[in-house]
């Protein structure tokens, strides 16, 4: 039995209806490789929930996992959402169709977990922002599962006077062994960088200032015009360093690691849940060749708290329409610090009181 939405959304009068028998019934839409690890975890390990109707462009691949999770596929995105049997939507398709669809979902009212960037434009992700806050209540969450990963719920868990003290720099590395869509320098911040622009944000709870994008000499499978690894400086309103090397073709396999200098010490999350070995001579580990195997557990972990938050209620869990909105505009400034070769300023808008 699926869960109605008098049952997990807010009516006019803003009282909260539940069930805490229900099962949320989800609707995908992408079932690439990560619209398809989620749609696993939500029939398998995530509880409360089942997926009941997938879509994606490619129609084999779609009925495929369909069969798989005793689902059906549908022929369009708008047939997901309008599916009586669909309780939530999780939007993982192509980065450029995360707005509109976003835009849909919440014309029908139905919540929804949308994958990162909710645009890789500016003006996208405004239109989500300004039709969320039109609605007057929260219906989508974010998915910058970060925040949901336990080395970095750690690392941030160790600041202030207990710990290492107020972060004052933050390193960061971010790594992958090729770049499954092809190299675009544009798209290696919007898509790629943009983990590091929100979690930053998270762990500092804090704005940014202003951004700069530093390029060098390219590693050997940089296609011509584009610039691979990218560097990126910024500095938080209350003064905060923060650095990102972005290397989408290095070769090496899937890496995050994140290094802070607070006041009172610091520390370092070097290869996050992974265990380094030491022997003779020798200290290290298997790197994995893609962002699942680092972060399977955080993916989870927040999509566990999405279908938590719909049956029981309570405040969004994760990274809000905001986040998503603020990470489209640092990432654009981004783009322009790299074309331009100049600091480009921050500048957002009052954040909305939705959001509060």
């Amino acid at each position: 039995m699926g869960l109605k939405s008098q049952d997990y959304l807010r009516d006019a009068s803003g009282v909260r209806r539940k069930n805490v028998l229900m099962t949320i019934r989800v609707g995908l839409i992408g079932a690439g490789n990560i619209g398809t690890s989620h749609a696993r975890d939500l029939s398998t390990r995530v509880a409360g929930s089942t997926v009941s109707v997938i879509y994606d462009f490619d129609e084999a691949r779609a009925r495929e996992l369909a069969a798989e999770l005793d689902a059906r596929a549908v022929s369009s995105y708008q047939d997901v959402i309008a599916a009586a049997d669909v309780d939530a939507v999780l939007i993982a398709s192509p980065d450029q169709f995360h707005a509109e669809q976003a835009l849909a979902c919440l014309a029908a009212g139905k919540p929804t977990l949308c994958e990162k960037p909710l645009s890789p434009s500016e003006a996208g992700a405004r239109s989500v922002l300004d039709a969320e806050v039109a609605l007057g209540r929260q219906l989508i969450m974010m998915g910058f599962m970060r925040r949901f990963d336990p080395g970095y719920v750690e690392l941030k868990g160790g600041f202030g006077p207990a710990g290492i003290g107020e972060p004052l720099v933050i390193r960061n590395s971010h790594r992958n062994e090729i770049a499954p869509y092809g190299l675009d320098s544009a798209m290696s911040i919007t898509n790629a960088a943009i983990h590091e622009i929100d979690i930053n944000r998270w762990l500092t709870d804090d704005e940014y200032a202003w951004v700069e994008v530093l390029t060098g000499r390219n590693g050997p499978l940089t296609p011509e015009g584009q610039h691979d690894p990218l560097f990126l400086l910024l500095k938080t309103t209350q003064g905060t360093i923060i650095d990102i090397e972005m290397f989408v073709q290095s070769q090496l396999g899937y890496e995050v690691t994140c290094a802070v200098t607070g006041g009172l010490g610091a520390a370092e999350m070097a290869d996050g849940s992974y265990v380094t070995t030491s022997r003779t001579l020798h200290r290290g580990h298997d790197l994995p060749k893609q962002w699942l195997g680092r972060f399977q557990e955080a993916y989870r972990l927040q999509l566990q708290a999405w279908i938590t938050h719909l049956t029981d209620g309570g405040p969004l869990p994760g990274a809000s329409t905001w986040d998503g909105y603020v990470g489209a505009v640092v990432a654009n400034r981004a783009i322009e610090s790299l074309r331009s070769g100049q600091r480009v300023a921050v500048t957002l808008p009052p954040r909305p009181a939705l959001y509060a």
